[in-house]
């Protein structure tokens, strides 16, 4: 092969490729579109083993509504199979705003300082402690969520700084039956290369920063949803639930009336595929019924057209 071709030359080299027939065509849409048909249905079987009790704007089960104060309530629960999932769930919090997702520093997350002029480029505009929430600025939530008070000046940088952190979700939970307290276990709620990496404390953090970011409710929140209506993990109840009449008990510190939303909790178990989710099961019998009928369209234009269907034209 001379070398004045070029590789050019291999655009025209001759070269297998296959060329299906139509049995064939039809024989892989069919077994495509069983299997995800046959998926759809074992996801649906496991969706409806799935146990979710949702309790709806239980900040409102409080007469009268107050914010900063403890409440409690009573909500009936069945029999529930540990491991059981204690979420929060926000309404019409739009954390995927593409200010919001900005502010923050990576940087300064991850366990190193950083200088005002990254500070005011990350974090805008919450940048100095004065900027964040009143309650934020006097005190100091360890890793085991304990707040504790202590003074910062008004015109440091915040640590953290921005608009994430400083809307973190504070409420905090307690559940008891017959006035036994039911474990709510809130270790291991955050992904394990996020604390300690990603996240991680400086060696002063008492002094200079507001939360430790190795705090697990922290990191959850940190990471941010890409839907106006999410939920994240709080904790999980490690073991059986019995059926009978639970009292909630909870710090109602997080308003939802300056976003237009609702809180709710959502009690969960899970399956091989995670939580409850309607949506993938549905989308794999839509597939796989498309596929089936593309398998049919085909198997319907070869009996009328006959063998001449799909056949080479001299």
């Amino acid at each position: 092969m001379s070398d004045s071709k070029g590789f050019l030359h291999w655009l025209f080299f001759k070269k297998w490729h296959p060329v299906p027939s139509v049995g064939s065509t039809i024989a892989l849409f069919s077994i495509i579109g069983v299997i995800f048909v046959a998926l759809g249905i074992v996801i649906t079987v496991i969706n409806n083993h799935i146990q979710e009790v949702t309790i709806y704007k239980y900040d409102q089960k409080c007469s009268p509504v107050e914010y900063n104060k403890k409440c409690s309530f009573i909500q009936k629960l069945d029999n529930m199979k540990a491991p059981i999932y204690f979420y929060y769930e926000l309404e019409n919090f739009y954390q995927n705003h593409r200010r919001y997702v900005k502010s923050k520093s990576s940087t300064q997350l991850s366990g190193e300082e950083i200088s005002l002029s990254d500070a005011e480029k990350y974090c805008d505009p919450i940048i100095y402690n004065k900027d964040l929430e009143v309650w934020q600025q006097d005190v100091y939530i360890t890793e085991q969520n304990i707040p504790v008070p202590t003074e910062r000046k008004p015109d440091d940088i915040a640590s953290p700084c921005g608009l994430v952190a400083k809307s973190f979700f504070n409420d905090t939970y307690a559940l008891s039956l017959s006035g036994k307290n039911i474990a709510l276990n809130q270790t291991g709620i955050s992904w394990p290369n996020d604390k300690g990496k990603k996240y991680k404390r400086v060696p002063n953090s008492e002094s200079t920063q507001w939360i430790d970011p190795e705090n697990e409710h922290f990191i959850v929140w940190m990471r941010t949803a890409g839907l106006p209506t999410f939920r994240k993990l709080w904790g999980r109840i490690e073991q059986d639930i019995e059926e009978g009449d639970y009292t909630f008990e909870f710090q109602n510190n997080y308003n939802p009336q300056m976003f237009a939303g609702a809180k709710n909790i959502v009690l969960s178990t899970s399956g091989p595929f995670g939580g409850k989710n309607l949506f993938l099961s549905i989308a794999f019998i839509v597939v796989g019924v498309i596929q089936l009928l593309i398998a049919l369209a085909f198997l319907i234009k070869k009996i009328r057209a006959g063998n001449s269907f799909g056949q080479k034209n001299e």
